[in-house]
C-alpha cells in the first residue's frame, strides 16, 4: 500500500496560546554564574516552547491540496 503526505496552506489561522515555558542549555562555571546569565538576558540563552494552544478558526482559501508519495 502506498503512503502520501498531504498538505494544504492556510490563508489565516486564529486562536490563542494557552501556556508555554522557556528552556535551554547553558555552559557556565557554576550554577550561580548560569543563574546570573539567564537573569541578565533570558532571551539570549533560552528558547520559547509553546506547550498548549487553541485554534478557533482557519481559512484555507483557494490554496491547493498538495500530495507527495512517501516510503
Amino acid at each position: 500500500m502506498k503512503k502520501f503526505k498531504v498538505t494544504q496552506d492556510l490563508d489565516y489561522i486564529s486562536g490563542h496560546l494557552r501556556y508555554g515555558h522557556f528552556e535551554g542549555i547553558i555552559e557556565a562555571e557554576s550554577a550561580r554564574e548560569a543563574q546570573e546569565m539567564v537573569e541578565d538576558d533570558p532571551i539570549g540563552y533560552l528558547s520559547l516552547v509553546i506547550d498548549d494552544y487553541e485554534v478557533d478558526a482557519w481559512d484555507e482559501g483557494n490554496n491547493p491540496i498538495k500530495m507527495e508519495e512517501i516510503e
